[in-house]
């Protein structure tokens, strides 16, 4: 009896050798898009934290429910200016007072282009 040879375990061998150039090079394109987006969002994320906090720090370290809408605004430019936060439009802090509750709305928005103007 004679033995067969397998040529398809050879076949299989040489089919999984690894990846392609092609599939190294798309790989690289896809991980450098998900690193370029964090690096530009990332910033914006670190700016709103330290709005964030210099907020509470007006509200923690002041007699807050004296203070006036122009008081708090400045007390907060000089906070983001320490922190070499230039973009920031004062006039969107809004100061409400109800009864014996103050509140501070801030709307604002910080866009980046991810490319040229994308």
């Amino acid at each position: 009896m004679k033995a067969k040879k397998n040529l398809s375990g050879v076949r299989s061998v040489k089919r999984q050798a690894g990846a392609s150039f092609f599939t190294i090079i798309f790989l690289l394109v896809i991980v450098g898009m998900v690193l370029l987006s964090a690096l530009k969002i990332a910033p914006a994320y670190m700016d709103n934290n330290v709005v964030v906090n210099a907020m509470e720090g007006i509200i923690n370290n002041n007699d807050f429910s004296s203070m006036s809408l122009s008081d708090i605004r400045s007390d907060l430019q000089r906070t983001l200016v320490t922190n070499s936060i230039r973009d920031f439009d004062l006039g969107s802090v809004v100061l409400t007072r109800e009864g014996n509750n103050s509140y501070i709305d801030i709307n604002y928005e910080s866009r980046s282009h991810l490319f040229y103007n994308i």
